[in-house]
């Protein structure tokens, strides 16, 4: 009962055009605290939102009684081990992506929320936006498997930016994980292997390992291909989303545009992009508040870490890789 006190843990740009508003619209909650280890920064951020107060120290926002969930947009190195402290002192979380960049961390969370009973949660916000959720709706009800093309442009990771870094997940880690949860979320089936292509190692900009073309296959024989660049122009284009099954096809573009082809087509347009931001954040809110599992799990972040570090893994050996998840299936949510 009562209004959720939240803690922000990391506040950056995305933070603050994204997921404070989103959680002023989600209402019975309330940020009420912000970690940074920039105490200006964080200061900054707690003054304008008006918090409760600020914290240079993570164990003060994990100590504190009147924090129910914590909100996790760090960097990508430090989403697991923060996560993993929150689920211990008792707290709920959301994790924006990548939830964890090595196996031992995918396990540990595994266990942590098995353990504790407490909900996590991860940032696949594509799933709650208008542009996606059409594309789940319509391949659900096929007779036979499907092919999904992803491509991404995504020229700002690249030169000195930490997210180009791949010793921290780099972009295929810390932002093609969305598209391997994409995938699988439309086709409501597992990946099952994986074979990958980047660049010639070695390249510092672009970086070699962030440019990558993979193939996965699912288990109910549906083909997925992911195209990610770092290389574009700021103008030619950024993401393209597009699914084919006999007699239907799908395509989203920037969360700004769906087109629908079959024996009768439509499409949907907006002049803002929907990311989906406001609706996962709510509902994870009312999960909370419920004890219902949240539409994303920890074993959905785990399945789309170990899709990137397999497809990674068969970049660099030069073959196909299975994708066993086995380890993980008692707490798969379908």
């Amino acid at each position: 009962d009562g209004e959720i006190g939240v803690a922000l843990a990391g506040p950056g740009v995305l933070s603050k055009w994204a997921h404070i508003p989103a959680l002023k619209k989600a209402g019975n909650a309330r940020l009420r605290a912000v970690y940074s280890s920039s105490g200006a920064r964080g200061k900054g951020v707690a003054s304008r939102y008006g918090c409760d107060y600020c914290t240079t120290e993570y164990d003060r926002i994990l100590e504190d009684p009147n924090i129910q969930m914590v909100l996790i947009t760090s960097r990508n190195q430090l989403h697991a081990s923060q996560a993993l402290r929150a689920l211990r002192a008792g707290k709920h979380v959301l994790v924006e992506k990548p939830m964890a960049i090595n196996e031992q961390e995918c396990m540990d969370l595994h266990k942590a929320v098995q353990e504790t009973g407490n909900l996590l949660t991860v940032g696949f916000n594509r799933r709650f936006s208008p542009f996606y959720k059409p594309f789940r709706e319509k391949l659900k009800g096929r007779s036979a498997p499907a092919v999904v093309h992803c491509r991404v442009n995504s020229p700002g990771i690249s030169g000195e930016y930490w997210m180009a870094d791949p010793s921290i997940g780099g972009a295929i880690l810390g932002e093609a994980c969305h598209f391997v949860d994409l995938m699988s979320w439309m086709l409501d089936s597992e990946p099952v292997e994986v074979n990958a292509y980047t660049l010639p190692l070695g390249g510092k900009d672009p970086v070699s390992e962030n440019n990558m073309v993979a193939s996965f296959r699912f288990a109910d024989g549906s083909i997925g291909n992911l195209t990610y660049s770092t290389m574009g122009s700021r103008t030619s284009g950024g993401e393209l989303v597009e699914a084919f099954q006999q007699g239907l096809g799908m395509s989203s573009e920037n969360f700004k545009r769906l087109t629908i082809n079959g024996t009768i087509s439509h499409s949907k347009k907006a002049w803002f992009p929907e990311k989906g931001y406001d609706g996962q954040i709510a509902s994870f809110i009312d999960c909370i508040r419920t004890g219902m599992q949240p539409e994303v799990t920890v074993y959905d972040g785990v399945r789309a870490s170990i899709g990137c570090i397999r497809a990674i893994e068969s970049a660099k050996f030069g073959c196909t890789l299975p994708i066993d998840l086995s380890a993980y299936s008692n707490y798969s949510k379908r």
